[in-house]
Formats: C-alpha cells, sequence, structure tokens
C-alpha cells in the first residue's frame, strides 16, 4: 500500500455526483457551541516561535497532555515532515521527534534523532508518554515525555501478516498501524491498521492480542460508555461493550443525509455528548454522527478543497483532506491536513 496516494482524492463518478449533492444538501448544521474557525498551526516560520506562524507539513494527529500542551504528528513527505511537534501553553512550537527523514531508526536514543515513515496518529497513554502510530514501520513507537527517549512498544516491522497473539506486543507483526485509542481506563491501547483486524495491547502485560468478531477500519475512538466506533470504506461500525457489532453509516444507511461517507474517513473524535466526528478527507468536510438520533451532519466545510474562511464561522471555513480531528475543552481541533495547518473550532 502506497500511503502518499490515499492522500489524493481521484475524479471518480461518485465523487462527481458527490460533488453536486453537496450543492444541493441541506445536511449542514452548525454546531451552536462553536461558531469561529481559528489558525492554531501553520505558516511560513521556524520552530521556537508562536505555531500559528510556523511551518507544520501534513499534520495528521492531535494531542493534548495534562498541562495543556499541544502535540502534532507530522505525516509529511519522503522529504519533509515525519516530525512529532509540541506547542506550548503560551503558542510556542518546537520539535521534539524525528529528523524530517524516512526512516525506521532511532531507538534508545533521543527522540530528536529519531526516524519515522509517515506518522498517522498520535496519543497520550496513562502514564502520560506519547505513542506514535509509525505507519509504514508498522509500528508503534513511544516517546518518554519525561527522558525523550524514544522506543518501538509494539510492532516488529517486519512482513505484513498479523501475528503474535498472546504475546509481547514488541515481538507481534502489525499489518500498518493508522489508529490509536486508548481505553477510557486507560488500561487498554487499541491499534487499528489497514486489514480487517483491530488489536489490543494490555497496558501493563504488554501482551497484544486481536478483538474477536470486530472489523478493522482506518479510524478508531471510544465514547465515554466503551463504544468502539470503527471507520473503514464507506463504513461507520460500532462494537458495543458487549462485543455486538453494528452498522450505524454506509452507502444505504445515510443518517438523513444525501451524502455518504467518502472512501476510508479518516481520524475519529467523540464530543462531550458523545457524538462521533469524523474527517470526511475525501468530502472535505467535518462530520458528525448523532447516535441518539442517529443522524449524519457537516460541522465544517463547503465541500470544496480550499483555505477561506478563517476567523468565520465554520460553514464558511474550507478544508482540504483533513485527517486529524480532537475535542478537548470545548473545541474541536482539525488537522487540516493538505493546507498544512490545525484549525480551531470554538465560540470564541
Amino acid at each position: 500500500m502506497i500511503l502518499l496516494m490515499q492522500l489524493i482524492p481521484h475524479p471518480t463518478i461518485h465523487a462527481i455526483a458527490t460533488a453536486a449533492a453537496l450543492v444541493l444538501s441541506s445536511a449542514f448544521t452548525a454546531p451552536a457551541r462553536a461558531d469561529k474557525v481559528t489558525l492554531v498551526a501553520g505558516g511560513t516560520g521556524a520552530d521556537g516561535g508562536p505555531a500559528n506562524q510556523a511551518e507544520v507539513s501534513k499534520p495528521f494527529g492531535v494531542i493534548f497532555d495534562q498541562a495543556g500542551n499541544m502535540y502534532i504528528g507530522q505525516f509529511g513527505t519522503k522529504t519533509d515532515g515525519q516530525l512529532v511537534r509540541k506547542v506550548d501553553t503560551k503558542g510556542i512550537i518546537t520539535t521534539i521527534a524525528g529528523t524530517g527523514k524516512v526512516g525506521a531508526g532511532g531507538d534508545g536514543g533521543p527522540a530528536t534523532n529519531g526516524e519515522f515513515n509517515f506518522i498517522h496518529d498520535i496519543v497520550i497513554g496513562p502514564d502520560g508518554n506519547l505513542y506514535i502510530a509509525d505507519s509504514s514501520n508498522r509500528k508503534v513507537r513511544k516517546i518518554d515525555v519525561k527522558t525523550g527517549i524514544l522506543t518501538t512498544f509494539a510492532g516488529t516491522g517486519e512482513g505484513k501478516a498479523v501475528t503474535g497473539d498472546g504475546g509481547p506486543a514488541d515481538k507481534a507483526a502489525l499489518d500498518g498501524v493508522a489508529s490509536l485509542w486508548f481505553s477510557n481506563d486507560g488500561a487498554t491501547l487499541y491499534v487499528s491498521g489497514f486489514s480487517s483486524k483491530v488489536r489490543t495491547i494490555d497496558m501493563k502485560t504488554g501482551i497484544i492480542s486481536t478483538l474477536a468478531g470486530c472489523p478493522g477500519g482506518r479510524s478508531i475512538a471510544m465514547d465515554s460508555k466503551g463504544n468502539l466506533y470503527i471507520a473503514g470504506g464507506t463504513t461507520l461500525r460500532v462494537r458495543t461493550p458487549d462485543g455486538t457489532v453494528k452498522v450505524v453509516l454506509d452507502d444505504t444507511h445515510l443518517g438523513g443525509s444525501d451524502i455518504p461517507l467518502a472512501g476510508n474517513p479518516k481520524h475519529l473524535g467523540i464530543d462531550a455528548q458523545d457524538n462521533v466526528l469524523i474527517c470526511d478527507e475525501l468530502h472535505h468536510l467535518l462530520r458528525k454522527y448523532i447516535p441518539a438520533e442517529g443522524k449524519l451532519v457537516t460541522i465544517m466545510g463547503d465541500g470544496k478543497p480550499g483555505t477561506a474562511g478563517l476567523d468565520g464561522p465554520p460553514a464558511k471555513a474550507q478544508l482540504r483532506n483533513p485527517h486529524g480531528v480532537l475535542f478537548h475543552n470545548g473545541a474541536i481541533y482539525v488537522a487540516d491536513s493538505l493546507n498544512d495547518r490545525v484549525l480551531k473550532i470554538s465560540a470564541d
């Protein structure tokens, strides 16, 4: 699988029909609590300056630590990116991991000397450390935030078969790592790649398993009740705590929208009401699935790739292949990937 190809939408008949549906759609519903889009990171500047003036290269994953620092995982390209950036509480950006070049080395040393091969996601564990979806290396990498040391937490990087259940996660083979999510109690790390599997890693024992009866997908997220949502293809599924898996959105279940999900929507997020935020990458939209109503609504974007709409309402703001979304402290953060920026939707 060539991951860069997944970033570029193809002009298919479905895409043309979708574009027409976007014009006619009345599904746009602006979030009542959030009416302004602002720039958090993106520009032409360098490390050590304000994040909202700094260059970022294809941001994919966004997460906050308990102190309020934001971390950005950059997907980048073969000649730039491949970095983890930190935006402190004063808005200053620095690089904490990566050399900027594609590679697999650096374990056991400073994360700033580490190499990555297309970072898809980044999360913070119950130990406060950073866990990175190092996709094409087929590994989960770990950064100890106290020491700055980089290690491999899961995956051997060898082969593409899914192996190693019942043993140490760092001895198991992963088929790719696209999305990470911790259970609500922090005891389990969920890993979803590019196959039909979701893997689980016990944080106490380090043992990896395959989640039985659960199809995989490009993106996963868990709500406060323990419902695990999995997005893959044009389908959004939910696995309830009792192990039941059901389809909530697909080409025939549209949630009241005129527009089905595009193929392989990227990261999912969960808001304060346990609604599912969806980066509908190929439609250039941020959408929301409301489980209580079974509805799918659009909360950001007009369906056209572009950069317009900063400092205005989400309905007027354009996106270009968004990949990352996070709800944090009443605001929504969006990794507007091919616009090389991170945006914030809030009631500021």
